[in-house]
């Protein structure tokens, strides 16, 4: 996890989607760390612009900016458990 270095300030925020009321906690980047390691379906969403994006990532982040989540529900898994991850730059 590396290139979280040049990510000064990020915004992460855990979805789980569950049979009940879907849960929100904040996590970490050693959180993060540890979930990426032990969990393999795992999904890591980077809302950042594309040029962004391509300045530097989480390993395996999938980049889905704000002004595409339209199009989220087509590329979200289908499992109910998988957790979530979103990330985005925010204000220190």
């Amino acid at each position: 996890m590396k290139n979280i270095k040049p990510l000064l300030f990020i915004v992460l925020l855990i979805i789980t989607a569950s049979c009940g009321p879907s849960r929100a906690n904040d996590v970490n980047a050693e959180e993060l760390k540890k979930m990426m390691t032990e969990n393999t379906r795992l999904l890591v969403v980077d809302t950042r612009t594309e040029y962004e994006y391509k300045l530097g990532h989480i390993p395996k982040a999938m980049n889905i900016s704000q002004e595409k989540f339209y199009i989220l529900e087509t590329l979200l898994p289908t499992e109910k458990d998988t957790p979530i991850v979103f990330y985005c730059r925010g204000v220190g």
